[in-house]
């Protein structure tokens, strides 16, 4: 049995399969206010920009929408695309986000993953240059929270004595990266970090990754985030987690760069490529697979997105891993 002191979050996506905007996002705050009912954790929320399926562009308005109907669960940004945004106003959001919600809101920065049309429409012309520009702007956002007039003769980004109003409750808000990239781990190492693997991310990999981590930083906060499904028959939580898998990446429209795509998002991609890096099963198997991460990761926070894009279907998947974990419900907010 899995230790039921580690923290168990959601990881939602905003996903639009159906094409009603406002349905989707309902659907999402639906997602959220469920998951703490059953005594999840954590809920983070994915930014996007210029989908039809994956509509999470408004992010912080979204997770202000979670954060008036829930009372207890932690909030994250699953991440906030700094390279695309301004980052006082993202600066000016969360602390706004952290004082109403009480202080619950994790910070989660990414630079964009395989979407190239996020990056044309806001004039950066590589990933690297939105890597930079990610990097330089989450050092205006730390700068701003301090409290004291703050400023910064950037890349890109110039400030000179600019103090923000309001600053956050949490002193300080915890931060994490959304990658496993060689720089994000320099990055996170040197300054503190924590960091969190996408849903799509190899496990072989990731295990490495966060041990020699370990070696060198010792305990430090680290999320994985797996596609989920989970139904009382196996071999129809398999069909139909397999399936929800499947669709993804053609769903997403995901560009990856030659010799970059992830092993389970392949064309041939077995059954069981699948299987190794998500929790998809019945109960029992769900929560073997559970122990099984633990037992490779060590401490850390397991984020689970939901492979159907069915919301009723997700949402039973989650009520069904919760009662098998033992996660305590809390009461309605």
């Amino acid at each position: 049995m899995p230790d039921c002191q580690q923290r168990y979050g959601v990881f939602l996506n905003v996903e639009n399969p159906h094409g009603n905007a406002r349905d989707a996002l309902l659907q999402t705050v639906d997602h959220a206010i469920v998951a703490e009912a059953l005594g999840y954790h954590d809920v983070w929320v994915a930014e996007h920009h210029y989908s039809s399926f994956a509509i999470g562009s408004a992010l912080m308005v979204l997770l202000a929408q979670i954060a008036a109907r829930t009372s207890r669960i932690r909030l994250g940004t699953g991440a906030s695309l700094l390279a695309l945004n301004d980052p006082l106003r993202v600066a000016e959001d969360v602390a706004t986000l952290d004082l109403l919600s009480n202080g619950r809101m994790e910070f989660g920065v990414a630079r964009g993953g395989p979407f190239p049309e996020q990056y044309r429409h806001a004039g950066l012309s590589s990933a690297d240059l939105a890597r930079a520009r990610m990097i330089e702007a989450l050092d205006v956002i730390l700068g701003a929270w301090q409290g004291v007039p703050f400023s910064i003769e950037g890349r890109f980004f110039h400030y000179d004595r600019v103090q923000l109003q309001p600053q956050p409750l949490q002193r300080p808000i915890p931060v994490w990266l959304a990658s496993m990239s060689e720089d994000a781990l320099d990055l996170a190492a040197r300054r503190g970090y924590g960091l969190m693997a996408t849903p799509s991310a190899d496990l072989g990999q990731v295990v490495t990754r966060v041990a020699a981590q370990r070696a060198q930083r010792g305990l430090f906060p680290f999320a994985v985030a797996r596609f989920f499904h989970c139904e009382p028959e196996a071999h129809k939580a398999l069909a139909h987690g397999l399936a929800g898998v499947r669709a993804y990446p053609r769903m997403m429209q995901v560009q990856f760069a030659p010799g970059g795509t992830p092993p389970m998002f392949q064309a041939d991609a077995s059954d069981q490529v699948i299987l190794a890096n998500a929790i998809i099963g019945d109960p029992a198997q769900c929560v073997a697979r559970i122990g099984q991460l633990q037992e490779k990761l060590g401490p850390h926070r397991l984020l689970l997105k939901p492979a159907s894009h069915d919301p009723q279907q997700a949402r039973a998947a989650l009520s069904l891993l919760a009662g098998a974990l033992g996660l305590q419900p809390s009461a309605s907010t």
